[in-house]
């Protein structure tokens, strides 16, 4: 029986020690004599130079810049794995299996056969360690057992994703009820995202839509601008020298869960500025994550938005939003 799965009211009310189940989270595995160079052309970041061990932030654009998937990807002892979303990691793989057909290289969809979680706090990490040794001590870095796969992201801080074979999970998930390790929804980690500013395509509909920088790759040292030709590099480096980027993802709260208190639930949600007496369209809502007692937006608006400019959410228009800080600096 899986562990049942809480839902805090806030991201403050959140134990120092819990983990999140990541069903929506996917991976394909890429091996083969030509992995290296066959991801480098697809990828914006130089794939050539990802040591074993290591992890990235990326994108996988289009020949137009516009992003079929933001993933993480891990450089493992014997493969190259990404990291993302079902929905993205679909449009991803069909692409890389279109092209790759001209390489030396074996692409497998959900493969490993792992399950991934979200594991926060110093108890529940050494909990882990029945299943890994030797967890990663530095941001974006890996290490792997029998049991699968252990990434430290960057943000938020000291958070592990860890992928688990299918046969070890019941094996994890009786190591973190042995220390009382509650298990959360997966709403939790999104808010999270959210508040670190990281951005994820979460649904066909996002997919071939944003320049990476829209969505603030740069700050995430997730674009090598330096590196050779890769699809899209042609807009995304326009984009980057010719300061053709107007866009810029932001993080907005609201102190309740919108679902209690929107008008409507016949249209999709809108993020509206006000302009003067009146509201105008405020950008594009790329997340959107709703807890107990508060909702976390990312949001794509103007690059030159301020702390001074108020936004509302269209289905709750009585409340303004809240502007957050980036725990990172655009540029």
């Amino acid at each position: 029986m899986q562990p049942q799965q809480v839902m805090p009211a806030n991201l403050n009310d959140l134990p120092a020690n819990f983990v999140v189940p990541l069903d929506a989270m996917a991976g394909v595995q890429l091996t083969g004599e030509d992995a290296s160079t066959f991801l480098h052309s697809q990828l914006t970041v130089d794939v050539k130079k990802l040591a074993e061990g290591q992890v990235r932030r990326t994108a996988h654009c289009d020949f137009k810049g516009k992003s079929w998937s933001i993933s993480l990807l891990a450089r493992s002892a014997s493969a190259f794995i990404l990291l993302a979303p079902q929905a993205a990691l679909n449009a991803t793989t069909a692409q890389l299996q279109k092209y790759g057909v001209f390489s030396k290289i074996t692409i497998a969809q959900n493969q490993p056969d792992y399950r991934y979680f979200c594991v926060t706090g110093d108890a529940a990490k050494a909990q882990l360690k029945a299943l890994f040794p030797t967890l990663p001590d530095t941001a974006l870095t890996l290490s792997e057992s029998p049991a699968g796969m252990c990434l430290q992201l960057d943000y938020p801080a000291e958070t592990l994703l860890v992928g688990i074979h299918s046969h070890q999970v019941e094996t994890f998930e009786e190591l973190m009820a042995q220390s009382d390790i509650g298990f959360y929804a997966e709403a939790v980690f999104a808010a999270r995202q959210i508040q670190s500013g990281i951005p994820w395509l979460t649904a066909e509909s996002q997919v071939n839509q944003y320049v990476p920088q829209m969505m603030n790759l740069q700050a995430l040292n997730a674009i090598d601008f330096n590196k050779g030709c890769y699809m899209g590099q042609e807009v995304v480096a326009r984009t980057r020298y010719l300061g053709k980027n107007k866009r810029a993802a932001m993080v907005f709260k609201l102190n309740t869960a919108l679902s209690s208190v929107q008008t409507t639930n016949d249209e999709a949600v809108q993020l509206e500025k006000q302009a003067g007496e009146h509201w105008r369209s405020g950008g594009t809502i790329l997340q959107l994550a709703e807890l107990g007692e508060e909702t976390w937006i990312l949001a794509i608006v103007n690059n030159n938005t301020t702390f001074d400019d108020v936004f509302r959410l269209s289905t709750f228009t009585s409340a303004e939003l809240i502007h957050c800080d980036l725990p990172y600096t655009l540029d």
